[in-house]
């Protein structure tokens, strides 16, 4: 396959669910004190080439691979955060780790980009629903799906309020329809102390 077009297609993807709905609401009464931490691209796209790196020495993964390459479907990480950030990048990094192992066949990424296009106003549910990844997985020819997010999460503690950003990602088996591997990582976005569980 055309590594060029594929590259194309997935940048192509990314841009398209590059800022979809944030709920996390901050304080900004004076009492509070926020300490914003800086969470550039590439430790996003570390996470998520460590946990790319996970799954490929993950036993079911290996087992799967072992005799055959597969057919892939790389959805890539979806942004559920307001915050920019460059998922063309951080998907691109992810397809050259996953050429690099050449483990995997890739999904006709022409049948991807208008799979991608019809899942625009559902990423929430493609990202969660199980049997909504298999959809797209069945669609597109693709034994195997790909799929990630990009989200904020708040921890609150009696005298602070922790926002980080939990990267995660998931393998979707298409003949089961089950999820069988998937993991996420946190990094700390910021951090404010808060007066009266304000």
């Amino acid at each position: 396959m055309n590594k060029t077009l594929m590259m194309g297609s997935l940048v192509l993807a990314s841009l398209i669910f590059q800022g979809c709905t944030n709920t996390v609401k901050y304080d900004d009464t004076p009492a509070a004190k926020t300490v914003q931490k800086e969470v550039k691209d590439d430790a996003i796209s570390n996470s998520a080439v460590a946990m790319l790196e996970a799954m490929l020495a993950d036993e079911q993964v290996q087992q799967a691979t072992k005799s055959s390459r597969p057919k892939l479907a790389v959805f890539g990480l979806i942004n559920f955060t307001y915050d920019k950030v460059d998922l063309a990048s951080i998907n691109g990094q992810l397809m050259n780790e996953l050429n690099k192992a050449n483990r995997f066949r890739f999904a006709d990424q022409g049948a991807m980009a208008k799979e991608s296009e019809r899942w625009k106003g559902s990423l929430y549910q493609l990202f969660e629903d199980a049997t909504s990844g298999e959809s797209l997985a069945t669609a597109v020819d693709a034994d195997y799906l790909l799929v990630g997010e990009i989200s904020n999460v708040i921890r609150t503690e009696p005298k602070q309020k922790k926002t980080f950003y939990r990267v995660s990602l998931k393998l979707l088996d298409q003949d089961s329809g089950q999820y069988i591997w998937q993991q996420q990582q946190e990094l700390l976005k910021s951090e404010k102390s808060i007066v009266y569980g304000i």
